[in-house]
């Protein structure tokens, strides 16, 4: 009997599926334009309100078994208080990332959910209004399993 890959895109996928799902579905971000995994400075460009998800990693940790994801959440703000609204939506967002653990819970063993650096400012790129950029890690186990990861 073989076993059934519940994730037959790769555990990394289905967890940043799951949190982009659920910045969508954040009431508080309304109205925000929201992009997963942007490619080109342009696909930042136009909008009042942006909220991006970007993949950054995936990589063992220093647990037998236990894997890191690592992504960043960014939010674009130029409307007339483009500092606060930036803040406020990076703040949404941050709850809405929270709120989805219980969901990632069903999907595979989540822990130590992180959020680490947080940046105002990218080199070399205006962005025309307020920026706050998250780094965030989760660390979880592959149901699979597969070469100790």
């Amino acid at each position: 009997m073989s076993a059934v890959d519940a994730w037959p895109f790769g555990a990394a996928y289905a967890i940043g599926d799951a949190l982009y799902s659920a910045l969508v579905a954040a009431p508080g971000l309304v109205g925000a334009k929201l992009i997963n995994n942007p490619v080109r400075v342009t696909d930042l460009a136009e909008g009042e309100r942006i909220v991006f998800f970007e993949d950054v990693s995936d990589g063992p940790s220093d647990k037998p078994s236990e894997r890191v994801y690592r992504y960043n959440v960014g939010v674009v703000n130029r409307t007339e208080q483009p500092r606060r609204g930036s803040h406020g939506d990076y703040r949404v967002a941050k709850l809405a990332l929270k709120a989805a653990l219980p969901r990632l819970k069903a999907i595979c063993q989540v822990g130590n959910h992180r959020e680490g650096e947080i940046t105002f400012r990218l080199e070399n790129i205006d962005v025309g209004g307020g920026l706050v950029l998250g780094t965030f890690t989760l660390a979880y186990r592959d149901q699979l399993g597969l070469l100790g990861g």
